[in-house]
């Protein structure tokens, strides 16, 4: 084979992998962010109607959801020390509690959108919102990512196979081109 084909298939492959890459890269950051998409709605509604004044008593409708088996969006309700108000899941029977490092950027910077993982089998997508409210200073919404996460392996499997199928083309045109330059006379 000449280096001229070589080289070529080289560049070849690596395309190929940078386009599988950026699909993948893609396909999952947009799973990832529409992830959000019920908390970010769910948390700007419960600030709007403390911004009105209205206590949590009057609002708070939220069944108890049993985390992480359910895929329910889910509300928790901070005072200004961190300390949980409301809530509207548990998790092993206990009410969650976040890690002071979250609501202390939060306090600084107004909102936060994490991805939590509490314990092994428990991982979420939270948006957090300082609201200067009394009694209420945060309001924490998350969801399970668990559909999320079947997704992105069902994403890693089909990026896969499109990789290994656009490298079975380059190893076959690689011998076809070894085969022809080898049928063809020297001269």
């Amino acid at each position: 084979m000449k280096l001229q084909s070589f080289l070529i298939l080289i560049a070849a492959v690596g395309l190929i992998t940078l386009i599988n890459g950026l699909v993948y890269v893609t396909v999952q950051q947009n799973y990832r962010s529409n992830a959000n998409d019920p908390q970010i709605q769910m948390a700007l509604d419960i600030k709007e109607k403390l911004e009105q004044g209205k206590s949590p008593d009057s609002f708070w409708t939220y069944d108890s959801i049993a985390l992480p088996q359910s895929l329910s969006p889910f509300v928790l309700l901070f005072d200004a020390a961190g300390k949980p108000i409301r809530a509207s899941a548990t998790l092993a029977r206990q009410t969650l509690q976040l890690p002071s490092g979250v609501l202390d950027y939060t306090r600084m910077n107004g909102e936060d959108r994490i991805t939590w993982q509490p314990r092994e089998d428990a991982r979420f997508a939270m948006v957090i919102l300082n609201v200067p409210q009394n009694p209420v200073r945060f309001i924490a919404v998350g969801r399970s990512l668990r559909e999320i996460e079947v997704r992105e392996a069902n994403l890693v499997r089909m990026v896969f196979i499109s990789w290994v199928l656009c490298m079975s083309v380059l190893v076959a045109y690689g011998l076809l081109i070894f085969l022809l330059a080898k049928k063809k006379p020297n001269r």
